[in-house]
């Protein structure tokens, strides 16, 4: 996908990041990106895939199965916290706003406590 059409996408997919975090666009080694508290929380890929940040459990889960446990993979590092959405899942659907909400608000949560971990956290059922 090229550049402009890669800017729509993630602009289109910015109003999902509640205004209250402050979310700002950026750019992340040539993929655009959402950040919160200067955090990644979205992705558009250069392929123009959708990452979705899964940092809490719930959402992970739910992501991985639905994703087929496709991760966000960037100059040769797989980054398993961020799952690919499927290309038949269309970006206006209700439950692309919640996961992209529900990202959005653990990443600024969890930075707020200075507790973003590098690696996919496990479920423990607890």
């Amino acid at each position: 996908m090229d550049k402009v059409n890669r800017s729509r996408r993630i602009h289109f997919l910015m109003q999902y990041v509640p205004e209250a975090l402050k979310p700002e666009i950026g750019i992340y080694f040539g993929e655009h990106v959402i950040r919160v508290n200067s955090q990644l929380c979205l992705v558009v890929n250069i392929a123009g895939e959708v990452g979705i940040r899964a940092l809490h459990p719930a959402l992970a889960a739910d992501l991985a199965d639905l994703c087929h446990k496709r991760h966000w993979v960037a100059h040769g590092r797989v980054y398993e916290q961020w799952f690919l959405l499927p290309d038949g899942i269309a970006l206006n659907e209700d439950r692309v706003q919640y996961w992209i909400q529900s990202s959005a608000e653990e990443v600024q949560r969890l930075s707020l406590i200075s507790a973003i971990p590098n690696r996919q956290m496990k479920f423990t059922g607890n």
